[in-house]
């Protein structure tokens, strides 16, 4: 078998169930392939070896059914410890025009400050809902505006850290890369009126970036438990 190059797959996870979909970049179509109930529910440690074992055994069908190698994917999930965060952060200077730099520093003050104080939860998502430029408000970023003062108004999307962790570990012991776990909760606001049972399409909308407010945060591989080792991917 070979790898696809043409091929997302997505991982719609509920507390009892995980559907496995693709992509298909040269169709331009999401398909359901896969799905299985998860005994017991994805929060039970007990089962943990049980959902591995059905996890790789479905991931093994795909492969033989598409005749090509599954090895990363992105996760998303549908949890009762969803909760959104409002931050405000801002700063002051002389005068500068405003360019991603300044963006980046507030926006991983933000982030430390969350982590500093918050040891249960993981960030998923942040999404800038307003910029307020020398008390003047604007939703999207005024690049280059000069400026004295600066005030973001951020959102953090967050979901348990034991869970996030159980996800990772589950996804390592079959082997696959998982590219961003995404908030269900949070994508499916971006559905408009399209059905999605699998919570598979709400995340490809997501990745595709539905909302133009968020940061996409990119982990660097080699050093993955230090905030600052991510780079903000935001206005390329």
């Amino acid at each position: 078998m070979n790898n696809s190059q043409n091929v997302d797959f997505y991982f719609g996870i509920t507390e009892n169930k995980i559907y496995i979909c693709f992509f298909d970049n040269e169709k331009s179509r999401l398909k359901n392939t896969v799905n299985f109930e998860l005994p017991g529910g994805l929060n039970s440690n007990l089962n943990f070896k049980l959902i591995t074992t059905l996890l790789k055994e479905n991931i093994r069908k795909l492969e033989k059914d598409l005749g090509f190698f599954l090895n990363n994917g992105y996760i998303s999930i549908k949890s009762k410890t969803y909760q959104n965060i409002l931050f405000s952060v801002k700063d002051i200077y002389d005068e500068r025009k405003l360019d991603k730099e300044v963006i980046i520093k507030l926006v991983k003050g933000a982030m430390q400050e969350f982590y500093n104080s918050e040891k249960n939860l993981t960030i998923l998502h942040v999404i800038i809902n307003k910029y307020v430029v020398d008390d003047k408000v604007y939703n999207i970023f005024p690049e280059w505006k000069k400026f004295k003062k600066i005030v973001l108004e951020i959102e953090l999307i967050c979901l348990n850290k034991n869970l996030i962790n159980k996800l990772t570990k589950l996804f390592n012991e079959c082997k696959i890369d998982v590219k961003k776990i995404i908030s269900h909760d949070y994508a499916k606001k971006f559905l408009n009126e399209n059905k999605d049972d699998t919570l598979c399409l709400s995340a490809y909308k997501i990745i595709n970036g539905a909302n133009q407010s968020e940061v996409i945060l990119i982990e660097n591989t080699e050093e993955k438990h230090s905030l600052f080792d991510r780079i903000f991917n935001f206005f390329d």
